[in-house]
């Protein structure tokens, strides 16, 4: 006989209602499926991440709550298929309503069930995020100490160099005048590197003042339409009542601008798009430094693109320096703006568009009004 049929009627209840009120208490999502994908339990968590109670879940395929070509429903099928279970890291969770989040995903075979599956979601660790972009920070400073040298050892003799090769253009025949041109433009160009390299310098204060971030991205998108991004479609999907944010409005301009010329860059040249959305968001808190407060991030900005997205073997690090996919690009325009984002105490991060590329800034919100002085575009 079977132990649990051994077992007093009382004590399986028991043991039956702390299964289900542990369950039910999880803050992760759990749910089963059927060997069709539809929905057979779902605790309390599963039915916020759907955003549907049990009543509506039940016995409908999870196609239906999200967007098509979902991953997770391509992981559901392995496991199905293979009998084993799937863990897999940082998954884009793209939801039929419109809304996307980042998830870490276990996936398991009911061994007593064949054909169905549960699934145990979690928002993906912040953490690991944080303690990459601390990393890329202490990268940014080793760049700036980089270019102070730099600026001393090379930039200055470049100069002269530079200087010596107009002083003996007239000196020498039209032929080998390209050569000089050759030399005045390398010496220019390892200049300007050495220049942008010198942004990544610890500001001494970042002025700080309530600022409609609005009117930041209209700023930035009126440059980009009518020049880098002028053969392509900008969509704006705002939230009309998000608070300020307290930073430097001419740094964040620099770093939206990037943000906008990559996506651009990336988009194709036919059928390009980039959309730009904002949104309040809670959830995301920050440590200040030297400080026992912590932040939160609620202002969140996302720049998508319709482009082929990221390598996977670039995204660990996208935002270090140096690191571009671009045959001319320098790998310093992600970096500076994870630094920026970092001065105001934000967080910069890439998740896959399917297709394309997000990127998602998270900033903290003004703690005082702002002074209207007239609109500034």
């Amino acid at each position: 006989m079977d132990a649990q049929l051994r077992r007093p009627a009382a004590v399986v209840e028991r043991a039956e209602m702390r299964s289900e009120i542990m369950l039910s208490n999880l803050p992760s999502a759990v749910f089963a499926l059927d060997s069709d994908l539809h929905f057979i339990a779902a605790n309390p968590a599963a039915e916020h991440l759907f955003r549907a109670s049990w009543t509506t879940l039940q016995g409908r395929s999870i196609e239906g709550f999200l967007g098509p070509h979902a991953k997770l429903v391509d992981l559901a099928r392995q496991v199905q298929k293979s009998g084993s279970s799937i863990s897999d890291y940082a998954v884009e969770l793209a939801l039929a309503r419109g809304e996307t989040m980042t998830v870490d995903s276990h996936l398991t075979p009911i061994i007593e069930a064949p054909g169905q599956v549960l699934a145990i979601l979690h928002p993906c660790s912040m953490a690991r995020r944080l303690d990459q972009q601390l990393g890329n920070r202490g990268s940014s400073r080793s760049v700036a100490a980089l270019a102070a040298t730099l600026a001393h050892e090379v930039k200055n003799p470049l100069s002269g160099i530079r200087g010596a090769a107009q002083l003996l253009e007239p000196y020498i025949e039209d032929d080998d005048k390209v050569l000089v041109k050759l030399i005045c433009d390398e010496a220019d160009r390892i200049c300007n590197l050495v220049d942008r390299m010198e942004e990544f310098a610890e500001p001494g204060t970042i002025a700080r003042e309530p600022v409609n971030i609005h009117q930041v991205l209209e700023h930035v998108r009126r440059i980009a339409e009518n020049g880098f991004a002028r053969s392509h479609r900008i969509v704006e999907l705002y939230d009309p009542s998000l608070p300020d944010v307290e930073g430097d409005r001419d740094r964040l301009i620099q770093a939206f601008l990037n943000l906008i010329k990559n996506a651009a860059e990336a988009a194709p040249a036919d059928s390009g798009q980039i959309t730009i959305s904002t949104q309040y968001q809670h959830g995301l808190r920050m440590s200040v430094p030297n400080s026992s407060e912590r932040l939160e991030l609620p202002i969140t900005v996302e720049i998508r693109d319709n482009g082929a997205g990221v390598r996977d073997d670039m995204v660990d690090h996208l935002f270090e320096p140096f690191v571009s996919s671009k045959p001319k690009g320098t790998g310093l325009g992600l970096s500076l703006v994870s630094k920026i984002m970092g001065d105001h105490g934000g967080l910069v991060t890439y998740v896959p568009g399917e297709p394309g590329a997000i990127f998602r800034v998270r900033l903290p919100a003004a703690r005082r009004p702002r002074r209207e002085s007239g609109t500034r575009l």
